[in-house]
């Protein structure tokens, strides 16, 4: 079957639409991620989706769902539990990851639920992806291109000095907890579009190389989503034609992707020195 042929299926347009709609936009999450050293943030979102799952195997529930439900609360709950705890949110996410893996081994153990379907949530189900995932991607992805738009300045002062924008009344506060949940809600739905381990394909991998090439926050958020957009739709055509599991397509392309930013940023970095040098001369 030929690539046009794969695009006029249902469950491939859909899966083609939301790999797109998440690679064009949720890398802009993965710059500010970087930027707030918040790796960790996902690591603990995603345990926290596999007890998700085991509660929801253990209540007869859709595992993929319950994961997503866990994901989503933790991600509402986190800003303002390690603000009232005083601890710091890496600090209070390391907690909160070793805290739900030890929850879902003791659920496996003592409900004897196969642990398996729950780790199934590591792989994903791209082609299983239903017409309301769709839209609930599109959604997120309009807000989170409004919320950086509006707020840009803000961000640029929270990003540079977090005490420096409370001092010139930017709501520090709000932005980082309105970030956290936008976080966890795109890791949310990324579960299903590439699988949780595979999660760093759709945020940081064009995140890294847009990081590199952008000169100043808005370029790097225009050269993420643009490599986002290339990781995504690149990741598809090579699963197509080469019969490849799409997630793990998405991710080797976006490997290629990172590599390829240092020749760039080397191509770039010369085009400018000549610029300047003609602009001088």
């Amino acid at each position: 079957m030929t690539l046009q042929q794969m695009v006029t299926i249902p469950f491939m347009q859909r899966a083609l639409v939301g790999l797109l709609v998440a690679g064009a936009t949720f890398p802009i999450l993965g710059v500010l991620i970087v930027n707030l050293n918040l790796q960790v943030i996902r690591f603990a979102l995603m345990h926290v989706g596999l007890l998700g799952g085991a509660v929801a195997l253990v209540v007869g529930f859709d595992p993929l769902l319950g994961g997503i439900g866990g994901i989503a609360a933790a991600s509402l709950l986190l800003g303002p539990v390690a603000d009232r705890t005083r601890v710091n949110t890496p600090a209070a996410a390391g907690l909160l990851m070793t805290g739900s893996l030890a929850a879902a081994f003791i659920l496996f153990y003592k409900t004897g639920i196969p642990a398996m379907q729950a780790f199934d949530l590591f792989a994903g189900s791209v082609l299983m992806l239903r017409r309301q995932d769709v839209l609930l991607t599109v959604a997120l992805a309009a807000v989170i291109l409004i919320a950086v738009i509006r707020w840009y300045r803000d961000v640029q002062i929270v990003l540079f000095d977090s005490r420096l924008a409370v001092a010139l009344g930017v709501p520090e506060t709000a932005i980082r907890y309105v970030l956290l949940t936008m976080v966890g809600l795109a890791i949310a739905l990324a579960i299903r579009l590439v699988g949780a381990l595979l999660l760093d394909a759709l945020f940081l991998l064009p995140a890294t190389a847009g990081l590199r090439l952008g000169r100043n926050l808005g370029q790097a958020f225009l050269w993420s989503s643009g490599l986002g957009l290339v990781t995504a739709g690149g990741g598809v055509v090579l699963s197509v034609l080469w019969d490849l599991p799409i997630g793990a397509s998405v991710a080797a392309v976006g490997v290629v992707v990172v590599g390829l930013s240092y020749p760039l940023e080397l191509g770039l970095r010369k085009l400018r020195v000549q610029k300047g040098v003609g602009a001088n001369g």
